[in-house]
């Protein structure tokens, strides 16, 4: 991987202490990724005249992505990430539904279309579906134009129980997982497929490049990092349901890549920790603890028992995820209280001279 947006010619032992954290390796932890956004001098592109068009065009989306990672800090061991998507359910509209984009709000919003199982064609992407195509055009002209400048993600996968949940609505198939489960069980097979076949197919583009890969949950490998797709609609669920139609496609998803991070949303997606925690291929749980709940310090006995089962932890603190925090008190009880070289805290801070105070510490 090759950038000259990491500066003072910390590239080399970025890549070594990200490479050697999924490979249970690091020395001297915890891996810390540490950005300030627009603190470089420039000119962001002019806006088009449609909000749309900031994902349509591509010529837009690559000079604004390029703006945003070139004038971006990257402390401790941040990397340039480029991570083009399409909105949350942007699977769904793979798939088929009608989707409405919102790029100011970062997010995009989906219109359910299976009204009846039987009537419902195979779960695969037409090649000529609009949102598809888009999807592949984007992913080209960022893996192209990051061409030793920055990683190209892979996307955001809300296949599996997510993507069921996204195309018939949340309700709908919680009561059809009761009176239809070999229906459910079937579409989750196919689910699992999808996500292979997604894979694949980003992979075929950005990793001839060169610049190893990523995903929104940031981290880095020069093999192939995924971050799993089916979690959130686990948190409307038991256990005995999690068991039943989300855990096979869980552990085909991690043994399918090289290393792999399970998003942990909420106290609620906690309930079924334990079964997640007995996937072999598993390396990372990262955990979210949810708008208004208590920061990742107060939740230590979650976050022992993850490292306990010989998983590493992520936590994250940005934007409506307790980016408020005092991140100097969070990493010291952290540090102090897991072990730090599983520990991955990723946070997005204001000023050059707060990154670094954060980095400082952690090698204190």
């Amino acid at each position: 991987m090759k950038t000259g947006y990491v500066e003072n010619g910390r590239l080399g032992e970025s890549l070594e202490r990200n490479e050697a954290f999924w490979n249970n390796e690091l020395e001297n932890g915890p891996l810390m990724w540490i950005t300030v956004p627009f603190v470089r001098p420039g000119e962001s592109p002019s806006e088009p005249d449609e909000e749309e068009m900031m994902w349509t065009d591509a010529d837009y989306y690559v000079a604004a992505a390029e703006d945003r990672l070139s004038r971006t800090y990257y402390a401790g061991d941040a990397l340039p990430v480029c991570h083009p998507w399409l909105g949350p359910d942007q699977v769904a509209a793979w798939l088929g539904s009608e989707m409405t984009i919102l790029p100011k709000e970062n997010t995009s919003w989906i219109k359910p279309f299976v009204d009846d199982w039987g009537k419902t064609p195979e779960l695969k992407i037409d090649p000529e579906n609009r949102w598809w195509k888009l999807y592949l055009k984007l992913l080209h002209r960022c893996s192209d134009a990051g061409k030793n400048k920055w990683i190209t993600a892979f996307p955001d996968l809300h296949t599996g129980i997510d993507g069921l949940g996204a195309i018939r609505g949340p309700e709908n198939l919680m009561i059809d997982m009761l009176t239809e489960p070999d229906t459910i069980h079937g579409a989750m097979r196919q689910m699992t497929e999808l996500w292979k076949y997604v894979v694949d197919t980003v992979s075929d583009v950005i990793m001839p490049t060169g610049q190893g890969s990523s995903n929104w949950t940031m981290g880095y490998s020069s093999k192939r990092f995924l971050c799993l797709g089916q979690n959130d609609f686990a948190c409307l669920i038991g256990e005995r349901m999690f068991e039943e139609f989300c855990m096979q496609d869980n552990i085909e998803c991690c043994d399918y890549v090289d290393h792999s991070i399970y998003h942990l949303d909420g106290p609620d997606g906690a309930r079924h920790l334990s079964r997640i925690l007995d996937i072999e291929s598993l390396d990372c749980v990262q955990w979210i603890q949810g708008a208004g709940n208590p920061y990742p310090s107060q939740w230590l006995d979650l976050l022992k028992r993850i490292q306990g089962a010989g998983k590493s932890v992520q936590v994250m603190y940005g934007p409506s995820h307790g980016g408020e925090a005092n991140l100097h008190k969070e990493l010291d009880i952290l540090c102090n209280a897991l072990d730090k070289n599983r520990l991955f805290f990723w946070a997005v801070r204001g000023s050059v001279e707060e990154a670094d105070a954060l980095i400082e510490q952690a090698k204190e």
